[in-house]
C-alpha cells in the first residue's frame, strides 16, 4: 500500500504567503526537482508517468461521478484513478508523449500537470501545478538482481511521493476555484500534461498574466 513509504517523507513542508490577496491562488507543488529527481528506466516510464498523473488526477476530482478503479505499477504498487475513459486517454497518450520528450532529454526534463479554468477571452488560468522532474535510466542492469534491486528502489520512491501527494491535498484546499459539479465527468475542471518538447503558447502566458501570484511548495 501507499503508507509503506510515508516514513520517508521529506521533513520541509512550507507554503508562501499570498500578500496581494488575490481572489485567486496559483499553487505549485514541486513533487521532484532538478536536483532530486525520478530516475526510471525507459521502459517503465510511460507507467510511472501514468501512476503518479492519475493519483493526483483521482485526489483531485471534484465532480459528481467520481469512480474508482484498482491499478497495479510493478508487482507490488497499488493505485487507484478514475474510471474515466476521456481522462484516461488524455493521460495515456500525454504520458507516452512526456516519455518519448524525455528519452531525448540525457539531463532529464520536467513534465507538469495543471489544472486551470477558461478565461472570457479562452485562456487558460491556472489555479494549480504539479511540476516532476525525470531522468531516464540508459544503462543496463547487471544481471537479475541489480533489476530486482532497481525495481525496489524505485517503487519504494513512487510510494513515498504518492504519501506526500495525500498529505498535500488533504492541507491545501483553499485555493481550489468554486466547484461546478458535472454528472457527467470526475473533473470539474480542465487540466493539461506538459513535457519537455511543450512550448506555451500565447493563451497560456495571458492565462497566466490574469491568474494569482505562483504559491510554491518547495520540497
Amino acid at each position: 500500500s501507499v503508507k509503506e513509504g510515508c516514513h520517508k517523507l521529506p521533513k520541509r513542508l512550507t507554503v508562501e504567503s499570498n500578500p496581494e490577496g488575490f481572489a485567486m491562488n496559483h499553487e505549485c507543488f514541486i513533487l521532484m526537482d532538478s536536483r532530486t529527481p525520478l530516475e526510471v528506466e525507459s521502459r517503465l516510464l510511460p507507467e510511472v508517468l501514468q501512476c503518479l498523473i492519475n493519483h493526483i488526477l483521482f485526489h483531485r476530482a471534484l465532480g459528481g461521478v467520481v469512480i474508482p478503479k484498482d491499478m497495479v505499477l510493478l508487482d507490488d504498487l497499488f493505485y487507484v484513478r478514475c474510471d474515466d475513459a476521456k481522462m484516461e486517454k488524455q493521460v495515456r497518450e500525454s504520458s507516452e508523449s512526456a516519455a518519448n520528450a524525455l528519452k531525448k532529454k540525457e539531463a532529464g526534463g520536467k513534465v507538469t500537470l495543471t489544472f486551470f479554468e477558461k478565461g472570457m477571452w479562452g485562456d487558460k488560468v491556472p489555479w494549480e501545478e504539479w511540476v516532476m522532474h525525470f531522468v531516464v535510466r540508459t544503462e543496463p542492469s547487471f544481471g537479475h538482481r541489480e533489476e530486482m534491486l532497481r525495481r525496489k528502489e524505485l517503487e519504494t520512491r513512487v510510494k513515498e511521493l504518492m504519501w506526500l501527494v495525500l498529505k498535500i491535498v488533504s492541507a491545501h484546499r483553499e485555493h481550489l476555484p468554486k466547484v461546478k459539479i458535472s454528472d457527467k465527468s470526475a473533473i470539474c475542471f480542465p487540466f493539461e500534461i506538459k513535457d519537455p518538447s511543450r512550448r506555451e503558447g500565447v493563451l497560456d502566458l495571458l492565462g497566466r498574466a490574469v491568474s494569482g501570484p505562483k504559491v510554491q511548495v518547495p520540497l
